[in-house]
């Protein structure tokens, strides 16, 4: 069972955030084991149904030694245990309240930034294999998030539902180079097979968050837009002034270049592009498209007009319009 109690801010940039959050971890116990470290009022409670706390058990006691694994720097835990009687089944189970705070890693997907949502999970895994230990989501206690504990509201939108989800990574052991030679078949073949075997379970709990884009859409996408429509202001001024159509395409080009490089450096460095840097470069070849065009029609001037003025009257006038 995963609670998020408290979001605070998303990193874009390094691909981290910060939560706090408490985790229930329980499995079955034998009454008779447990009971050689209660006391009689704790028995007798125990017997009645109700909660009990264990300071020591982690000292006397198995328990599953689970761990965070997408932790990202020095996490804060606490870590509590207790003992209860099921009604269902009549079974004693165990209970490790974990409660987490820390910075978590989470790989972002920014194709469609700045309209992204993000997955923001925390991992958590046994030091035991698969055949000791196996991490299931308790069906009778749903994981949350409370989403009025979030820092980031003026920029995202935190959804209500959360996703929990198992899966497994393979162990690998490395070999000993000082075993006999005589062994290295039979060592080489144990090792696969153990290798085929070793797991780790793990269980992801995953909230989603919606990027609020109106920023980036009023100053990204509405700039950009705004620099390239200037450029068809250009076209005003009479086609055989080129080098002045040119100057002025050139530092509309070279403005929208540096536009797009300083909005990029609230993103991580990410092999693909964004929605935004597709419709930014889109818009930085129209703008390159317009100085060629420029300087076509100035190179047609020049070789077709013997004084390199041109009339509204023109064929090459009216073709550049």
């Amino acid at each position: 069972f995963f609670l998020i109690i408290h979001l605070g801010e998303i990193d874009t940039l390094n691909e981290k955030y910060q939560a706090q959050a408490s985790i229930e971890a329980r499995w079955p116990m034998e009454l008779n084991k447990l009971s050689l470290h209660l006391s009689n009022d704790d028995q007798k409670r125990l017997i009645d149904g109700k909660s009990i706390s264990l300071s020591n058990y982690i000292q006397t006691n198995w328990h599953p030694q689970l761990y965070i694994e997408n932790t990202f720097g020095d996490l804060k835990e606490q870590i509590r245990y207790t003992a209860k009687k099921s009604k269902e089944n009549n079974h004693i189970y165990i209970c490790e309240h974990r409660d987490i705070k820390g910075l978590f890693w989470e790989k972002l997907e920014l194709h469609h930034f700045p309209s992204d949502v993000q997955d923001l999970s925390i991992s958590i895994a046994s030091m035991f294999y698969d055949d000791k230990v196996i991490l299931l989501a308790d069906p009778n206690h749903l994981s949350g998030v409370n989403r009025e504990a979030f820092v980031d509201q003026q920029e995202w939108s935190l959804y209500e539902h959360v996703d929990t989800q198992q899966r497994f990574i393979k162990e690998f052991i490395f070999e000993d180079n000082d075993e006999d030679e005589e062994n290295d078949e039979n060592i080489q073949l144990n090792y696969k097979n153990n290798n085929e075997n070793r797991k780790r379970s793990i269980l992801t709990v995953t909230c989603h968050a919606a990027r609020r884009s109106n920023y980036f859409y009023w100053n990204g996408y509405s700039l950009i837009l705004l620099i390239t429509l200037a450029s068809f202001c250009i076209f005003a001024i009479p086609p055989h002034f080129t080098g002045n159509r040119i100057q002025i395409s050139c530092t509309l080009l070279l403005t929208s270049i540096t536009f797009r490089w300083t909005m990029n450096r609230s993103l991580p460095t990410i092999s693909y592009l964004t929605t935004m840097d597709k419709y930014a470069i889109m818009c930085i070849f129209h703008l390159v498209i317009h100085c060629i065009w420029h300087a076509i029609i100035g190179f047609l001037i020049f070789r077709n007009t013997s004084d390199a003025v041109v009339t509204s009257k023109t064929g090459l006038a009216s073709l550049d319009r």
